[in-house]
């Protein structure tokens, strides 16, 4: 992920939804889809597992799969 770090500090700045980690509810998982990212093909959703308290990031992939697997949205509100 270090050729993507500019795209974790945006997504984290500027998610377009922010989820409580399904399995350890003191993560914020950040979500922003890409339409393109470079080498990786089109329309991919990058995911950044952040911890609640420590604001410690401890991982961070693409994916291309449902959102309900992530947990409960936080941001925004429904």
């Amino acid at each position: 992920m270090h050729a993507f770090r500019d795209l974790v500090i945006e997504t984290i700045q500027t998610p377009d939804a922010v989820y409580a980690g399904r399995r350890d509810p003191s993560r914020r998982i950040y979500r922003k889809r890409y339409l393109e990212v470079s080498g990786l093909g089109e329309s991919l959703d990058l995911l950044v597992f952040v911890g609640n308290t420590d604001r410690y990031v401890a991982t961070a992939y693409f994916a291309a799969y449902s959102f309900r697997m992530l947990g409960t949205s936080i941001w925004p509100s429904s």
